[in-house]
């Protein structure tokens, strides 16, 4: 007998798949037996996801056999495809489709259609689609791709990848972060979320603000120490002054070591009275004696050499007044 029509198609189809007989099916279909339709690859479809696909090229159903490329994650299939019947596929649709079964398959996807030109489907999209489906790992994986060439326009969508991260996975923002991969995001926002999610010295290298800036310094029990003095290297110096004062200010015995660091490190630049005046607005004896005691060898001010007499005898460092007053040639006696 020749080839049956649609209908005889699918009639006698249903029975050999119930009945488990899915080789004569392949066998009638090679034997051009069946007249292949969109209705046939539907009865098919849930028994052999292949045959079905077979099915739909043969009948010229392009939006099955698009679904069906796109569930076999044959995705290189897809736009080539597309190409050549001519067929403009709803790619949203698409890719949400997609992405319900499979959010790793999803981001291959999505990857393979923004790098069309032009591209099929639109970063934002992308996107859009994923975090409805709240699929944080996959819009992470994507975004890191698309946005690798760090261009202004997508600042935005910078910011939007930064912001799911410290909300969700603060380590992995921290990375990205690390990597100076991204120059155009919101950065007084996304300092904001750095601090909230505890990562203080994100929230330094992003914040301008000196009262920002301040806040967040005081946190030295987590701050890298040597991080944290190379720090004050970017600040001007009265933004400087006015932060080892709040260091002290909101915690002395914590803070003291990182500012007497400060201090020595960037005395020339600071100026060492109004570092002493910090120290003794803040009735810090020990730190002003263990900063004078780094600088006062190498300085020619009486003033200096005076008060780190005074800070010694303050806090007990009677051995060391009588090697200053032995050794030293600046200090005032009559004082």
């Amino acid at each position: 007998k020749g080839e049956l029509n649609r209908y005889e198609s699918i009639e006698l189809a249903r029975p050999v798949l119930v009945s488990n007989r899915k080789a004569l099916l392949e066998k009638w279909l090679k034997e051009d037996k069946l007249e292949c339709s969109e209705e046939l690859g539907d009865i098919v479809q849930p028994h052999d996801a292949t045959l079905a696909l077979s099915i739909y090229l043969r009948a010229n159903a392009p939006a099955k056999v698009v679904v069906c490329f796109a569930q076999s994650g044959q995705f290189d299939k897809i736009v080539l495809y597309c190409k050549k019947v001519g067929y403009n596929a709803d790619w949203n649709t698409l890719l949400m489709q997609v992405a319900r079964l499979d959010g790793d398959k999803a981001c291959e996807f999505a990857l393979s259609l923004v790098k069309e030109d032009p591209p099929l489907i639109s970063a934002d999209q992308v996107v859009g689609i994923f975090a409805s489906l709240n699929l944080v790992q996959q819009t992470t994986r994507f975004l890191l791709d698309a946005l690798k060439d760090n261009k202004e326009g997508d600042a935005h969508l910078q910011t939007k990848l930064l912001e799911m991260n410290l909300i969700n996975a603060p380590q992995v923002a921290d990375a990205i972060l690390g990597n100076n991969m991204f120059s155009h995001f919101d950065r007084p926002y996304i300092a904001q979320l750095a601090e909230k999610a505890g990562l203080y010295q994100r929230a330094l290298e992003l914040y301008d603000n000196l009262d920002d800036i301040k806040r967040v310094a005081v946190h030295t029990e987590v701050l890298n120490g040597e991080w944290l003095v190379n720090y004050f290297g970017n600040l001007s110096v009265d933004d400087s002054l006015a932060v080892i004062r709040q260091m002290l200010e909101h915690n002395a015995a914590q803070n003291l070591q990182i500012v007497v660091q400060v201090a020595i490190k960037y005395s020339e630049l600071l100026g060492p009275q109004k570092i002493i005046e910090i120290f003794e607005d803040c009735r810090c004896n020990e730190g002003l004696y263990y900063y004078l005691g780094s600088v006062v060898n190498v300085s020619q001010d009486p003033a200096v050499v005076f008060k780190y007499i005074q800070a010694a005898l303050s806090t007990g460092q009677t051995k060391e007044v009588e090697r200053i007053v032995r050794e030293n040639n600046y200090y005032d006696a009559e004082k």
